[in-house]
């Protein structure tokens, strides 16, 4: 009876502190995630704060449909509308991960 008490003890106590041991990991897990995430938007934010000044300082935009800047990671595009003023659509999106920044300008 003494064997089969430790015994039980033991299991329990091992089955407790791998159920702790797998709630610790997936919270680092999901805290690397979230920094990922956090880091990738404001690399966007960046892109996109950059995309605003070339914008701007462009003298011919009227001849321009659409600006697509180059990157490994980002897809970096403007899209411009023709009204009575000129409404540029700017948007950043991550390749790899599901994070888009857009943001409109009008000029």
């Amino acid at each position: 009876m003494k064997k089969a008490f430790s015994l039980l003890f033991t299991i329990l106590v091992i089955t407790i502190l791998a159920l702790v041991s797998v709630k610790i990991f997936q919270a680092r897990a999901i805290t690397n995630v979230n920094l990922v995430n956090q880091y990738l938007y404001i690399q966007a934010n960046n892109h996109l704060d950059f995309l605003q000044e070339y914008i701007k300082h462009l003298k011919n935009l009227k001849n321009n449909d659409e600006i697509i800047i180059e990157n490994k990671k980002f897809n970096i595009e403007a899209k411009v509308k023709k009204d009575t003023k000129l409404k540029i659509f700017m948007s950043v999106s991550a390749k790899d991960y599901n994070i888009r920044v857009t943001r409109t300008l009008i000029k």
